[in-house]
């Protein structure tokens, strides 16, 4: 291959070695305001889990003359060989689902554990319901239950989220458990990651590729859990294995490829644009030279069609087709772009190249836990084969480029089992390591016995994987099964077995999620909530509401925000104290405590749990067997008159790390009086 068919193989090789260079220089500490021990540790890590695994393969291929490495590529041969490619596929997929389901129910405990799905589930409950959205509490019982990320307006209550994933829970959630919906997914994403390897490679990079999906801590964990990004990855890949059947010439494939982007687009919309650049350069590959445009052009128009559900659902919550719940919520600067955001530090170029080299970073720390970097062994292996390099080669790095590019212009980041926002193109990442891998294998001269310094190589990376499977992924993995206790709770279970019914049940939050839901009821905007909240401390802020609440002419709102502002104009946010277990709950300091905010701290003296994970048991009409509501202490007097007839019981704790127990309360409020 040469001339204009050649030239995307040759930039294979610098793209994914500049990725890997980004992903090692410390920019993130230089730019976003990283921990320099965040790259030290995993440089250290990555040195000595590396001199031991080369040591540990070196010795074993000493102590064999090659045997060893030989016995791994006779096995591998045996694995391309033997199961026909539809029984490995098929195999691979019960591997990858049992994974997905031992990590949901033996780590996860079988209960969400992201914010984004405490949300999105009880949007499920609303679609079960045959809604797009419901009326929201009366405007007393507000804070009862509210959470992040749901809207509540004047007459509608929804999620902020496109209603894919909340579509695909609500299946779940109808079946009996929200997680019974996910193994359809994994399933989806091994064909469709086969599929397109193979395409782009050959059978080999692609039955290596969905092993190392497999054997992916990173990939496990998403496949888990009830986060969107396993849908929008599993869909990813199989818009991009139906685009590379359009060889035959058959109309099938681009429309497939464009309707399966379109219902992406319902999961997560940047992910479906960032999908598109692959899709897209496979159907111009892979097409008949004069069917090329007009295929694409089907694509498009396909996927157009199949977005309008969408469209129409954005129109029927925000009120305008094509403006989305999160922009709706907080506002246009949770838009792309460089400019000031909701919630922290402005994006700017600069703070965009650090945030980028974390995500790249992140990549290599937990993909596969291996103790060394994927994207530098990625960029070696291509690059020690770039004359074998085909056009093809381009597609799954344009896969990960595609996606990265697009989060360069976007202003948040974290770490949920590693970084989730680039979940849609790890399997991209996969195919591009594999294909590295298996040219790699078959190059070099012979260092051994009928082994070459490839296959020496690839054995080494094979001891390097195992030896980060074996030593850092089961702390990882005991990290994520104790990390919140809270999520480990079914307290629905334990109603059933108490014998619970026509009941209201109240969960405590801490103190300070108490006052940011109290704020939302109040009229205080969710962006401006943030900001306050960081700039005044939780005992003014609390006296403050009082002061709020009880005003007789029902002006609270209106005269709360200018007081507000006017504490938060004093920029004085308090310490942190340790008064509670709430790590980021700060107080006055050097003062004596209101009797107000001496009452919210006894509040929690005995702890507290959460109330967002459990919003999705309610009815999305709040009117079910058991009403489940956050407890607001002396601020639950309208939520128990509004329930007047039914038992009211409070689900906490009643000592430090005690297991939460149904205390009965009476209908008074247990006690409590309105300040």
């Amino acid at each position: 291959m040469s001339g204009p068919a050649r030239w995307p193989s040759r930039a294979v090789p610098a793209v994914v070695i500049a990725a890997a260079a980004w992903s090692l220089i410390p920019f993130g500490v230089w730019y976003a305001g990283a921990d320099l021990r965040y790259y030290t540790g995993a440089w250290q890590a990555w040195f000595w889990g590396t001199v031991l695994a080369v040591g540990m393969a070196g010795i074993a291929l000493v102590l064999t003359r090659g045997a060893a490495a030989t016995a791994m590529v006779g096995a591998w041969r045996r694995l391309i060989a033997g199961p026909s490619s539809g029984r490995f596929v098929a195999a691979a997929s019960l591997v990858l689902i049992a994974i997905a389901l031992a990590m949901c129910l033996a780590v996860f405990s079988g209960n969400p554990r992201n914010v984004d799905g405490f949300a999105q589930l009880f949007q499920a409950r609303m679609f079960l319901a045959g809604h797009l959205w419901v009326a929201p509490p009366p405007p007393a019982e507000v804070a009862n239950f509210a959470t992040l990320h749901m809207i509540v307006g004047p007459a509608r209550w929804f999620s902020q989220y496109p209603p894919g994933q909340s579509l695909a829970l609500a299946i779940g959630l109808a079946l009996g458990a929200w997680w019974l919906i996910n193994p359809l997914f994994v399933a989806l994403l091994v064909v469709g990651t086969y599929r397109a390897a193979r395409w782009c490679a050959d059978e080999t990079t692609a039955r290596l590729a969905v092993v190392l999906l497999c054997l992916s801590p990173f990939v496990a964990a998403v496949s888990g859990s009830e986060m969107s990004h396993l849908p929008a990855a599993a869909l990813a890949m199989a818009a991009a294995a139906a685009a590379a059947s359009a060889a035959g010439g058959s109309w099938r494939a681009p429309i497939t490829a464009g309707a399966v982007l379109g219902v992406l687009a319902a999961f997560r919309p940047l992910d479906a644009v960032a999908a598109g650049v692959p899709v897209a350069l496979i159907l111009l590959m892979a097409a008949p030279p004069r069917r090329r445009v007009s295929m694409l052009a089907a694509a498009v128009a396909a996927g157009a069609v199949l977005t309008l559900p969408f469209l129409w659902y954005n129109a029927g919550t925000t009120g305008s087709w094509h403006l989305l719940g999160y922009n709706y919520l907080w506002g246009p600067d949770h838009s792309l772009g460089f400019h000031p955001v909701p919630w922290g530090t402005p994006l700017t170029p600069s703070r965009a190249v650090g945030l980028t080299s974390l995500d790249l970073h992140q990549l290599d720390t937990y993909l596969f836990d291996a103790p060394f970097p994927i994207l530098v062994l990625t960029a070696a292996a291509l690059l020690a084969a770039r004359r074998r390099l085909v056009a093809r080669d381009a597609i799954p790095v344009a896969g990960v480029a595609a996606l990265s590019g697009l989060l360069f212009f976007y202003w948040h980041r974290d770490v949920f089992y590693g970084p989730r926002f680039l979940f849609t193109a790890v399997p991209w990442l996969v195919i591009a390591a594999a294909r590295g891998l298996v040219l790699l294998r078959r190059s070099g001269r012979e260092v051994a016995p009928s082994v070459t310094a490839g296959q020496a190589v690839v054995f080494s990376y094979a001891v390097t994987m195992l030896l980060g499977l074996g030593a850092i992924t089961p702390g990882r993995i005991a990290a994520y099964r104790r990390g919140t206790p809270v999520f480990d709770l079914h307290p629905d279970r334990d109603a059933r077995r108490a014998g619970i019914h026509h009941a209201v049940v109240v969960i405590p939050d801490g103190w300070g999620s108490r006052l940011i839901v109290r704020m939302w009821a109040e009229g205080v905007p969710v962006p401006r909530s943030t900001r306050l909240y960081a700039a005044i401390d939780a005992c003014s802020l609390e006296q403050a509401l009082d002061t709020a609440a009880r005003d007789p002419a029902g002006h609270g709102g209106a005269r709360l925000l200018a007081a507000l502002d006017s504490l938060a104009a004093l920029h004085q946010p308090g310490v942190r104290t340790g008064a509670t277990s709430d790590p980021n709950l700060r107080l006055p300091a050097g003062v004596t405590l209101a009797p107000a905010c001496r009452a919210e701290l006894a509040r929690d003296a005995t702890g507290f749990l959460a109330y967002a994970p459990f919003l999705y048991l309610n009815r999305a009409d709040l009117n079910g067997d058991v009403v489940w509501a956050r407890d607001l202490g002396p601020w639950n007097v309208a939520l128990l008159a509004h329930y007047a007839g039914r038992a009211f019981y409070r689900y906490a704790t009643r000592e430090p790390d005690g297991a939460p127990a149904f205390t009965t309360l009476a209908p008074s409020g247990g006690g409590d009086a309105v300040r």
